[in-house]
């Protein structure tokens, strides 16, 4: 198996985008983002972990999100969503919140909303894109799983937000390029960074409902 040398990704619908998704250096009080700012991880408590994409997001474009760490000594898990306030602007690096829910989307140009914890499960592979209408559609270890939530504005630059909120304690975004179905309990998924492939099994016992 090989790959060219691009150093291009996509956004999951065989377009290419112009390059992969890394955390931005704006972040939650309690967030350390990895020096390669693939990683993002919250240290302490359950809160202030605030993060961004470093770019915008294309229309489908989708996000792929690993789940790497999880803890058990807090309840709730992962908010997601995206927002249309630059990460680099000033005001938005000196007035970030503890929570995005409901502390930034009570505010205008945020969206997002908590996921299911049951989804929440480390080595799980989360994905999210926004369509031009401003749907939310989500999925987990590349099974659609419908519209998240919709009503985004979608005139303007949207970044990736997520809060690595409760039990969810470090995230890693990685750039799709294909999944290989072994069989209904095996999918095995290939990803290129612009740098090398990085392959993670993901073993399905049953059928997400």
């Amino acid at each position: 198996m090989g790959a060219s040398g691009s150093s291009t990704s996509n956004d999951g619908h065989g377009r290419p985008t112009s390059q992969p998704m890394l955390f931005h250096q704006t972040c939650g009080d309690n967030v350390f983002i990895s020096p390669d700012r693939r990683i993002a991880r919250r240290a302490d408590s359950f809160c202030k972990g605030i993060a961004f994409g470093h770019r915008p997001v294309k229309p489908e474009e989708r996000i792929y999100i690993r789940f790497v760490e999880n803890s058990s000594n807090w309840s709730g898990v992962l908010r997601f969503g995206v927002t249309a306030n630059d990460p680099g602007l000033e005001n938005v690096r000196r007035d970030l919140p503890r929570y995005v829910c409901p502390d930034m989307t009570n505010k205008p140009g945020n969206w997002a909303k908590a996921l299911g914890e049951r989804f929440a499960i480390a080595g799980n592979i989360l994905f999210y894109y926004v369509t031009p209408t401003g749907d939310v559609k989500y999925g987990i270890n590349d099974q659609e799983m419908g519209t998240f939530f919709n009503g985004v504005t979608t005139s303007g630059p949207l970044w990736p937000l997520l809060d690595l909120y409760g039990n969810s304690t470090a995230m890693e975004f990685l750039g799709k390029v294909a999944l290989i179905r072994v069989n209904n309990y095996v999918d095995i998924f290939v990803f290129w960074d612009g740098l090398s492939l990085s392959i993670v099994y993901c073993v399905c016992a049953e059928k997400l409902e």
